[in-house]
C-alpha cells in the first residue's frame, strides 16, 4: 500500500472497522441484494490470503478483499472486493474494473478457477456522487460502436442520500455508517455527542478502548469540523456513567499522548482552507493538509493571511 494511502485518515479508519468480519458481513447483508446474499455463506467470509494490489494500481485502491464461499458448497467461491471514496472520482468504475481483471488474473496464474468478484464502493463525501459510475459515461463513441465498450456498472453505497432514519439502528454497524456520513459535514458537532454516546454502548468491552482510541484519532485526523473545546465537551459527556466521568481514565490519557496536537493540527487546517476559499485559491483538501506538520501549517496560514489584503484590493 502506498504511503499516501497509509498517512489518509479515512482509509485507515474504513480499513480499521471493515477488520472486524462482524463488520464486513453487515455491509454485504445491508447492501447487497437479497438473492445475491443467499447465495452466499456469510460464516466463511475471511480476509483473503494474498494482496492482488499491482504497482499500478497501489495509488486508487485499498485493497480491502474478502473471500466468501457460495451456500451450495462446492470449491466455487466470491471475492468481495470494498473500495471507499470521500470524495467523487469519475475514473473509479474504471479503476474497479481493472482490480477485477487483477483478481482474476491472479488466480489464473495460481491455476485456480475464475471466480465471481462482487465490488462494493463506499463513497461518504458531504454531496451525492454527480460522476461517472459507468464505462459507456467514461467512453464517447458513436452509437454503432456502444456495443463494443464494456458495459460494466460500479456498485455505489452513497451513504450522503441514506436517511438518518436509516442510520440510526442500534447497531455498532451503523454508528461507524453514521460517523463516516457525518465527518465532512458542518453538522457533526450537533450529532458527535450522540454518536459517542452510541459507540460507548455498543463497542464490545474487551475491544471497546482500542476501538474507541480510533474513531477519536479519526475525529481528530479525519475532519475540520469540530474544534478543540467541542470535541472535549463531547467525549466528556459520552464517557460520563451515573454522574461520574471516565475522562481522567480515557480521554485525558489519550489526550496526553498527543492527540491534542492533532485537534490544533484541525484547527490551523480550518483555518487554511478559509483562507484559500476568501482568495479565490485551490483548496487543499484536509488529508493532504494534515501530512504536514503544525509549524508548516502555521507559515501557510501566515502566508496566506499575508496574501489576503494585497488581492483584496
Amino acid at each position: 500500500m502506498s504511503d499516501d494511502a497509509v498517512n489518509n485518515p479515512h482509509d485507515r479508519f474504513v480499513r480499521r472497522f471493515l477488520g472486524e468480519i462482524d463488520q464486513v458481513r453487515q455491509l454485504v447483508l445491508w447492501r447487497l441484494p437479497p438473492e445475491v446474499v443467499a447465495e452466499l455463506d456469510l460464516d466463511t467470509i475471511a480476509p483473503a490470503k494474498q494482496s492482488f494490489v499491482d504497482q499500478t494500481l497501489r495509488e486508487s485502491l485499498s485493497d480491502l478483499v474478502f473471500e466468501v464461499a457460495l451456500a451450495g458448497g462446492g470449491e466455487a467461491l466470491v471475492v468481495l472486493l470494498f473500495e471507499h471514496k470521500s470524495t467523487p472520482d469519475a475514473m473509479t468504475s474504471f479503476q474497479v474494473l481493472r482490480y477485477i481483471v487483477g483478481v482474476l488474473d491472479q488466480r489464473q496464474r495460481d491455476l485456480l478457477p475464475l471466480c465471481c468478484v462482487i465490488p462494493i464502493v463506499l463513497y461518504h463525501g458531504v454531496r451525492p456522487w454527480n460522476v461517472a459510475r459507468s464505462l459507456p459515461e467514461l467512453i464517447d463513441a458513436p452509437a454503432s460502436l456502444q456495443p463494443y465498450v464494456p458495459s460494466f456498472t460500479m456498485p455505489l453505497i452513497d451513504l450522503s442520500c441514506c436517511t438518518d432514519e436509516e442510520l440510526r439502528t442500534e447497531s455498532l454497524f451503523f454508528a461507524y455508517m453514521s460517523l463516516l456520513k457525518y465527518i465532512g459535514r458542518d453538522e457533526l458537532p450537533e450529532r458527535l455527542p450522540e454518536l459517542l454516546r452510541l459507540f460507548r454502548r455498543l463497542l464490545p468491552p474487551a475491544t471497546g478502548l482500542s476501538s474507541l482510541e480510533t474513531i477519536l484519532r479519526y475525529l481528530v485526523s479525519g475532519t475540520d469540523r469540530v474544534t478543540r473545546d467541542q470535541l472535549r465537551t463531547a467525549v466528556a459527556d459520552a464517557l460520563r456513567i451515573e454522574g461520574e466521568s471516565l475522562m481522567p481514565t480515557i480521554a485525558e490519557q489519550w489526550l496526553k499522548e498527543g492527540v491534542e496536537k492533532g485537534i490544533e493540527k484541525g484547527e490551523w487546517i480550518g483555518r487554511i482552507r478559509t483562507l484559500q476559499e476568501g482568495l479565490s485559491r485551490k483548496v487543499d483538501s484536509v488529508e493532504s493538509l494534515m501530512s504536514l506538520q503544525v509549524s508548516e501549517l502555521q507559515q501557510l496560514a501566515g502566508d496566506l493571511s499575508e496574501a489576503l489584503p494585497k488581492e483584496g484590493r
